[in-house]
């Protein structure tokens, strides 16, 4: 009985293996064929495991895997029903147990290992072995060694299935270039022309890619100044008979040199004739240059593109009368461009809305590529993005596209202390929190306390770009200011002690001008009036009324693309401010100041720039002057002429009521990030001057009443912490016993 028990368990449990094969799951997995390739490596690329379930199709999914690897040429599989194993026959490709090369004597074994695709520790390619040939191949032909050979001698040990791969180098002769000659030339003496093979010169070494770009060259300036129909007929190499030397000749045809005649639009109807004129590069009469062709189709697409039009066509038409060539720009227009779903990718702190807030293009709005640049102009300006990136998404409409921004965000504040120095207020220690993004809201914080052996400052301002959500941005600060300040010739003459708040409201009209409407409200103490100068400072100013009030309104045109670093555009700003004691203050007064501000590119990413800056302060009412601490001072490099002491070396010891600054720069990267610069050199030339009256300008001299100039150059740093600048100024109007120059160096100013 129990006999019958055990052989009846016996069948059953056979019959159960047997079914579980039958449904196909895998009990094992074999790899055969393995000689220098590990199993587990295999093992790893594959998804098929002992419990899994066989399939066809996953098998053959797992055989790509294990080709993919690039160790074996040939991979297949076989599965046991019965024992449900899985087996994979694998042929490895030979292991490259070592490279090796002969005959090289320009260059090192290292440096054609590093040239050669084919690696040690790698398994053999074919592929590979011929792209190693090529590559080394170039390195001699960019040592000048165009008749380089290279034979390669794969070897195989049966027992180990590794390979030893043999370069066999024949460098013969190196070959320089003797001489280039051009044919054909009949408008312009040959040297001209020979001028423009930049890089393919006698005693150079020959590169194909260095021919090609003088020959586009020469293509090029013969194109851009009238040869529309130029063209190189032949071109031929010849060697001398030890073939050390390389001998070019180029063969011509100039054609007839072309100007241009009549221009005509066909096909445009958004854009009438004479705005598109507008974008002609050329006139009528001009030699024909094949550039301002192109510049002026790219302008003529982007005038379409601001208007929506993004699929219009610009095909240029030329016909030929003689040597005058007619322009006929047949433009097809297509149908207008709009805005589907804007997305916008790469936020971390910063809420969405903050960003959505500055985009000028808008979900089912006409596309404008005006508008599109200006949104990223915008985005950028916020001061905590470090870099935006736009791609136009096609959808199922022709007529509609999807706008993708991806940002990339920058450090929006930091906590910093150090150590600033200025020619001015000497060594200033400094504790400050400065946040641009306060809660990724877009908020700015700036809390700083300074303090120094000419100076104490407390300061906090806090602003919100878009007041309840509206398209207005407010503005509180308070402060507490003690410096000590130079008059004439005394230094630390007086100390001045400010205390007060503001508060500045306003909408932007448009994308591009700003207003702001504000108060201000301040107390003003002199105090610790040095003895020589104490009865200037008492007649110039009523001591015993310190307190301000006053409003002020101010309006800002900007255009610049980057507020921190801009390359281009202009910024423009008015403020009036207003002072009187029907305000409840003490003093009256009326103070106007325009600045104005242009950026020009120039040449690669040199930047010219001008900055004016003129004012005006009167007094009125109960008021008989302008009190000393409200007057205008210029000099040095934080006021507006730098290679000049602050307050003491230019205008009236007690100040302006008057002041006018010019500054010209010419300035240019030296390190960049991210396209922000970090390291900026400029060239600087200032002038400017300050007067007590009216009519009183006089030009260039050493008078109280005199502008002053100066020229040097200067080195901005942008830190995490705190600015540096660093420069030399030479002043042109200096008086006797004045210095001429002006090493100064400041950290922690505003570039």
């Amino acid at each position: 009985m129990k006999l019958r028990l055990f052989l009846t368990g016996l069948c059953v449990c056979m019959l159960m293996s047997v079914f579980a094969y039958a449904d196909n799951i895998i009990s094992k997995v074999n790899i055969k064929g393995l000689r220098n390739v590990k199993e587990k490596t295999v093992l790893s690329e594959i998804k098929l495991k002992k419990g899994k379930e066989y399939s066809v199709e996953s098998a053959k999914a797992a055989v790509r895997s294990i080709t993919e690897l690039g160790y074996f040429d040939e991979c297949t599989f076989t599965f046991d029903r019965n024992t449900g194993v899985l087996t994979f026959d694998v042929v490895e490709k030979p292991y490259v147990e070592s490279v090796v090369f002969k005959g090289n004597v320009e260059f090192s074994n290292s440096k054609l290992k590093g040239a050669s695709v084919l690696k040690e520790k790698d398994f053999y390619d074919i592929l590979k072995l011929e792209e190693s040939k090529k590559k080394i191949l170039k390195l001699y032909g960019d040592r000048g060694y165009a008749d380089c050979t290279i034979e390669a001698y794969p070897t195989i040990d049966i027992d180990t299935n590794k390979m030893t791969v043999t370069f066999l180098i024949t460098e013969n002769n190196k070959i320089l270039i003797g001489d280039v000659k051009i044919e054909g030339i009949i408008s312009y003496p040959k040297k001209k022309i020979l001028k423009l093979m930049k890089k393919i010169r006698p005693k150079k070494i020959f590169k194909d890619e260095n021919y090609q770009k003088d020959l586009l060259g020469i293509e090029t300036f013969y194109k851009n100044n009238g040869f529309m129909d130029y063209k190189l007929v032949i071109s031929t190499i010849s060697f001398n008979e030890p073939r050390t030397e390389m001998f070019l000749t180029l063969n011509i045809s100039e054609g007839v040199k072309y100007k241009i005649g009549e221009i005509a639009f066909d096909g445009n109807s958004v854009l009438e004739d004479k705005e598109l004129k507008k974008t002609i590069k050329f006139k009528k009469g001009q030699v024909f240059n094949e550039q301002k062709i192109d510049e002026t189709r790219q302008e003529i697409a982007e005038s379409y593109a601001d208007k929506g039009y993004l699929q219009a066509q610009i095909v240029p038409d030329f016909h030929k009368v003689g040597n005058i060539v007619n322009i006929d720009w047949n433009i097809k227009e297509n149908s207008v461009v709009y805005v589907g779903n804007i997305y916008i990718e790469g936020l971390e702190s910063t809420k969405e809305k903050v960003i959505r807030r500055e985009l000028l293009l808008k979900p089912e709005h006409v596309f404008s590529r005006k508008k599109l640049i200006g949104s990223v102009q915008r985005i950028r300006n916020l001061g905590f993005i470090d870099g935006v990136e736009h791609h136009l998404l096609p959808t199922g409409a022709p007529n509609i596209v999807d706008l993708d921004l991806e940002i990339t965000e920058g450090k929006p504040g930091n906590i910093n202390a150090g150590v600033g120095y200025s020619s001015i207020d000497e060594v200033v220690f400094t504790v400050g929190l400065m946040h641009m993004n306060l809660f990724g809201l877009g908020q700015h914080l700036d809390l700083s306390v300074e303090y120094g052996k000419k100076k104490t400052n407390f300061n906090i301002s806090w602003t919100e770009s878009y007041i309840f959500n509206k398209n207005m941005s407010l503005t509180l600060s308070a402060f507490d200011m003690l410096r000590k300040k130079d008059f004439a010739d005394v230094t630390n003459a007086y100390e001045e002690h400010r205390t007060g708040f503001s508060i500045g409201i306003g909408p932007r009209i448009s994308p591009l001008v700003s207003l702001m409407f504000g108060y201000r409200y301040e107390n003003v103490m002199l105090s610790e009036i040095d003895a020589k100068v104490k009865h200037q400072i008492e007649t110039t100013s009523d001591l015993s009324k310190d307190r301000t009030t006053s409003v002020f309104t101010q309006i800002i045109y900007d255009s610049l693309d980057y507020r921190y670093d801009p390359t281009r555009g202009n910024r423009q700003s008015l403020v009036v401010t207003l002072a009187g004691s029907y305000l409840g203050g003490e003093v009256d007064y009326v103070k106007t100041v325009f600045k104005s501000s242009w950026f020009l590119p120039v040449v690669w990413k040199f930047v010219l720039s001008a900055r004016l800056e003129v004012g005006s302060i009167v007094s009125y009412g109960d008021s008989d002057t302008v009190a000393l601490y409200e007057r205008f001072y210029i000099g040095g490099p934080e006021y507006g002429v730098r290679g000049y002491k602050y307050r003491t070396e230019i205008g009236p010891a007690d100040g302006g009521n008057y002041k006018a600054v010019l500054n010209f720069e010419y300035k240019f990267p030296i390190v960049a990030e991210r396209g922000n610069s970090i390291l900026v050199g400029a060239f600087f030339y200032d002038i400017g001057g300050d007067w007590g009256r009216r009519g009183t300008v006089k030009w260039l001299g050493t008078g109280e009443n005199n502008l002053r100039s100066s020229a040097g150059f200067e080195f901005r740093l942008a830190t995490p912490a705190f600015p540096i600048r660093i420069g030399w100024a030479y002043g042109f109007n200096h008086k006797e016993k004045e210095n001429l120059q002006d090493y100064y160096f400041s950290i922690g100013l505003p570039m």
